[in-house]
Order: structure tokens, then sequence, then C-alpha cells
């Protein structure tokens, strides 16, 4: 079965954002806060939460730890965290 992938658009520093994340489930601890990241139909790479902050496999600013937060919000309001 094919996780279900969460559509997120939101706006940084004045530029608009299609996120579309789908989580990913490996056997990992950390699988259930990972996540592939495809933005503005281009994929962006995997995101995955430390426990502390937002990290991603192909780049660290501040776009990732937006996603993730608003991963966290999603999260929460559908009631899966």
């Amino acid at each position: 079965m094919k996780p279900q992938s969460l559509l997120i658009p939101f706006e940084l520093d004045g530029k608009k954002y299609h996120c579309e994340v789908i989580p990913i489930h490996k056997n990992w601890p950390s699988s259930q806060h990972t996540y592939e990241v495809i933005l503005n139909d281009v994929y962006f790479g995997i995101i995955t939460y430390t426990g502390n902050s937002w990290e991603s496999d192909t780049r660290k600013n501040n776009i990732v730890e937006k996603i993730g937060s608003l991963i966290n919000e999603m999260q929460v309001v559908s009631g899966q965290l």
C-alpha cells in the first residue's frame, strides 16, 4: 500500500511553494519522522526529524525547518501525531 502524501502549500521569503511530503516507512527508528519531499514538482530530497531539528540529505537551510514545522502542524491537525 502506497503511503498517503501530504500536500502543503506555503510561502517563504515572498516565494510561493507547493510541497508534497510522502512518509517513508522503513525499518529504522526514525522512519516515522522521515519523508520524501517534492517541492514545486521537483524532487527536493529526504527530510528527517532528529528529535531536535529537521535535517535533509540534500540541503540544510531555513526551508527544511519550515517544511518540518508544517509537517508537524499537519499531523497534529489530522490526529496523526
